[in-house]
């Protein structure tokens, strides 16, 4: 691991003792503008990392807090979204260990460094919501961009009165209508 952001955001296993460690790291933009497909351009985010060292693996929990910087779907305003999450990975070695845990990891028996950049990318995306559209008192779109969407002031869609519109009647349906009036 010679990669400066890689170490950043990193544990050498050498230096983890039996039982509880903890590390702390700090995610801001210069993280994000690692990855070339990022949804995410701009964030402020704390990741309290409790390593638990056993024999055979490794229980590490992730506790996330603060904010990315995400774009209305309306309007592409950016906004601030509050993240505050935990999320727990096991990793190890022996592939005949059996957890009752989903997120686990197989590390190479070599390994010198626990990489978790790769997890915390996936874990803070994971967080997006599908519609992004902020509160109304968070942010609210222009005016003209909700007349454009049929919206009010709110974002609520705005329904209009269907005018009946006088059509033409195929004469084969006609006689039909005529039945459907009755009723």
């Amino acid at each position: 691991m010679d990669n400066l952001f890689d170490r950043k955001y990193s544990v050498e296993l050498s230096k983890l003792r039996f039982g509880l460690n903890e590390e702390d790291f700090k995610i801001d933009s210069s993280f994000f503008s690692e990855f070339e497909f990022s949804q995410i351009q701009e964030g402020d985010l704390a990741v309290k990392a409790e390593i638990t060292k056993y024999i055979a693996h490794l229980d590490v929990t992730l506790q996330f807090e603060g904010n990315i910087i995400l774009h209305c779907d309306r309007c592409m305003a950016p906004y601030p979204y509050e993240l505050k999450f935990t999320q727990r990975v096991i990793f190890t070695s022996d592939q005949e260990m059996e957890f009752d845990h989903d997120e686990v990891v197989i590390m190479e028996d070599g390994d010198v460094w626990l990489d978790l950049h790769g997890d915390f990318f996936d874990f803070i995306h994971l967080q997006i919501p599908i519609r992004k559209v902020p509160p109304p008192e968070l942010h609210l779109c222009p005016p003209k961009v909700l007349e454009i969407l049929g919206l009010d002031a709110q974002g609520n869609e705005i329904l209009e009165a269907k005018e009946e519109k006088d059509e033409v009647i195929d004469p084969r349906w006609a006689a039909l209508k005529k039945l459907k009036d009755k009723e």
